[in-house]
């Protein structure tokens, strides 16, 4: 049977709980008459009755109680969704790179929830692989990576034109002088995934990677960090991510300069679905502050 009027039926679990009309309607802030209304015009459509009047007030009959043991499941059913939707609206969940998190993101948070008190926001770590899950959706609504820009699936936004430094600890540089980028060749090179930015770097500097290369694979960016800080090698950082390690002589840049990359963080929306209003609120406020400081 189709429900033509979802007012009566709340009208109806209002009356069934608590028995009185005139108690009812100050309830639902709507008059006595309207309340009887709603009761009559219900029992009509079913055909049947649903309450005895009395002088003590409204009685549920047998099939009133049975009726509206499914109204009250029903429409709290209907208020949980309806929860669930509004806490949905205003919350985002975010895929970050955990160093581009905690040093770039993190302190700039505390201005984005003053702008959107509203907003809620759930923060997910990924090792660089949100591009490349199977139902990204399903992870976060929203994603930073690192990389190229070349996803088909997401719509992507540069954030801002990349630099890297080469670094080291001071006690590393003792060890192995480098003077020139020829001198990398008997270093250690940290890298985290692969080494194409490596690659990159050498094609930039005329030399050629070779396949002989000392090198590690590390697991995270703050792990290669700091394995750079403990001296285990030489690595590849963007610029502004290393730079209170630099100015406080934990790190070194050997060649007192920063290179440009092909690479930079992009921020991720999928395809697939359309995004909410909270995640184009978190998007349009990104993209804004992301060019303001680029």
């Amino acid at each position: 049977m189709k429900i033509r009027n979802i007012k009566s039926l709340q009208v109806f679990g209002v009356v069934s709980e608590v028995q009185n009309v005139t108690h009812a309607a100050q309830l639902l802030n709507i008059s006595q008459s309207s309340v009887s209304y709603h009761i009559k015009k219900l029992e009509a459509e079913l055909g049947t009755v649903l309450f005895k009047r009395t002088t003590a007030g409204l009685q549920p009959t047998e099939i009133g109680l049975v009726l509206a043991d499914h109204v009250s499941r029903g429409l709290a059913t209907i208020s949980t969704g309806l929860q669930k939707v509004l806490s949905s609206a205003s919350s985002v969940q975010l895929a970050l790179l955990p160093m581009f998190a905690s040093r770039w993101l993190s302190p700039r948070l505390g201005a984005l929830l003053d702008t959107h008190p509203d907003l809620q926001v759930a923060i997910k770590s990924h090792n660089n692989n949100y591009a490349y899950m199977a139902n990204p959706k399903d992870f976060a609504d929203i994603g930073i990576q690192w990389g190229r820009g070349n996803w088909p699936d997401f719509d992507s936004t540069r954030l801002w034109q990349e630099s890297l430094v080469v670094v080291c600890s001071p006690a590393y540089l003792q060890s192995h002088p480098i003077r020139e980028p020829s001198d990398l060749v008997d270093c250690t090179l940290l890298h985290v995934d692969d080494t194409i930015m490596w690659q990159e770097w050498f094609a930039h500097s005329a030399e050629r990677l070779s396949t002989g290369q000392s090198q590690m694979m590390l697991q995270d960016r703050h792990f290669q960090l700091s394995s750079t800080i403990n001296g285990l090698g030489v690595s590849l950082f963007a610029h502004w991510a290393v730079r209170s390690e630099i100015e406080n002589g934990a790190l070194v840049n050997p060649f007192g300069c920063s290179f440009e990359t092909s690479f930079a963080y992009y921020l991720l929306v999928p395809r697939s679905t359309e995004p909410s209003a909270a995640t184009q609120q978190f998007r349009d406020w990104l993209i804004n502050i992301s060019g303001a400081e680029a």
